[in-house]
């Protein structure tokens, strides 16, 4: 008989977060050597030749918005950061100080449904899904992603909840059940 685990949460692989709008967004990620995401509300690894398990990505939040992380160095971003600097048009750069966490486990579905009201379950991960939504009254960003380590989330909000959203989800994943046949 299987066994389910609980849900964790952890802090992400730490890096450097950063934000890009504009009409000419896309093309100045292209002009950086980075990936883009063919449309609103999917991500990609930061660069196409990396594998979709990198913790670094280019999520596409609009057709003309992206939030990028990217670990130590964060040559991806500091590319970026000195094309933007030689006063490209129609890009800008946003300022992206997001908190972030991941959820995982085989009931981390279970806990994201006592907080939103997404089916994340239902999302098909090959799309690479990236959604915007809320959590216990929260703006998330969430990126579901599937890897060796089975299914999960990671969330991104602005700093100033990040405390509350940590402490709300932790509450919840603790009181979930655990060792319940599947």
């Amino acid at each position: 008989m299987s066994r389910r685990a609980a849900a964790w949460l952890a802090e992400p692989v730490p890096g450097k977060r950063f934000g890009l709008k504009g009409p000419r967004a896309a093309d100045t990620l292209r002009a950086a050597g980075l990936a883009v995401p063919d449309r609103p509300n999917t991500w990609a690894p930061l660069r196409a030749a990396e594998s979709a398990d990198s913790p670094d990505i280019v999520s596409r939040l609009g057709a003309s918005e992206f939030f990028i992380e990217e670990r130590a160095p964060a040559s991806g971003i500091g590319a970026l950061e000195e094309l933007l600097g030689e006063g490209r048009a129609g890009a800008y750069p946003i300022l992206r100080e997001d908190f972030g966490l991941v959820l995982g486990g085989a009931a981390a579905d279970a806990a994201l449904a006592e907080v939103c009201n997404v089916n994340f379950r239902a999302l098909e991960l090959g799309a690479r899904p990236v959604a915007m939504t809320l959590m216990i009254g929260v703006a998330v960003v969430v990126l579901p992603h599937e890897s060796g380590n089975g299914r999960t989330y990671r969330i991104w909000c602005d700093p100033s909840y990040g405390a509350y959203l940590w402490t709300e989800l932790e509450d919840i994943v603790t009181r979930i059940p655990t060792g319940r046949p599947q």
